[in-house]
């Protein structure tokens, strides 16, 4: 395999959808793959695989924090919808699904509304903590590279997290170009990688 596409989902999504003002699909993180390879000036454009890091909707069972009304997540569109492309993802060729974890801890208020002195239901966003997909990156990035498995890592993230771990692939001798989609990331993740492609997400 010549290169290895490392995809933070959420990240990705989240920056779609602060740039287009919709949701991702399927079809176009393929197209979005498709542009960084090219990008990346890979030899051998068809010699990859993706894999794509995220966590399946939750589906835990609550309350509104003021109305007090039954919340099952599971019953909701955005959890039908969240599931769909998941399995869309899945179903693409050369993509590789690596599944963490989405963990509910109650609700948190909305920074628009910490001035208010009475609130709703729609004054609060559920607080959704995402666990095992960073770790499930690194592990992935030290494996690829310890056992010689591409030649190259596209690596979509704004995490400085990962420095160590791109630090230990390029010890190994594996190119790392990472894609940071205008995203302000610390110094530190750009300069351990051998190219940084800050390019807004509509510019590819």
């Amino acid at each position: 395999m010549e290169t290895a596409v490392m995809i933070d989902g959420g990240f990705l999504r989240k920056k779609y959808h602060a740039a287009f003002k919709e949701n991702i699909s399927a079809l176009k993180i393929k197209n979005f793959v498709d542009k960084i390879i090219e990008k990346s000036g890979c030899c051998n454009p068809d010699a990859y695989r993706v894999y794509f890091y995220d966590c399946k909707p939750c589906d835990a069972k609550t309350s509104y924090p003021v109305s007090k009304k039954a919340l099952d997540l599971s019953k909701t569109p955005q959890y039908k919808e969240s599931l769909s492309l998941i399995n869309e993802i899945r179903g693409l060729d050369f993509f590789a699904f690596r599944e963490g974890q989405l963990s509910f801890s109650g609700w948190k208020l909305k920074k628009k509304c910490y001035d208010e002195t009475s609130y709703s239901d729609e004054s609060f966003d559920l607080d959704l903590a995402q666990k095992g997909v960073d770790i499930k990156i690194g592990l992935d990035i030290a494996w690829i590279s310890y056992n010689n498995i591409s030649k190259r890592i596209l690596l979509v993230t704004g995490d400085s997290d990962f420095v160590p771990a791109i630090k230990t692939a390029r010890r190994n001798g594996i190119f790392v170009h990472l894609f940071t989609l205008g995203h302000h990331v610390k110094d530190d993740l750009k300069l351990n990688a051998d190219v940084c492609v800050e390019n807004l997400l509509q510019d590819f």
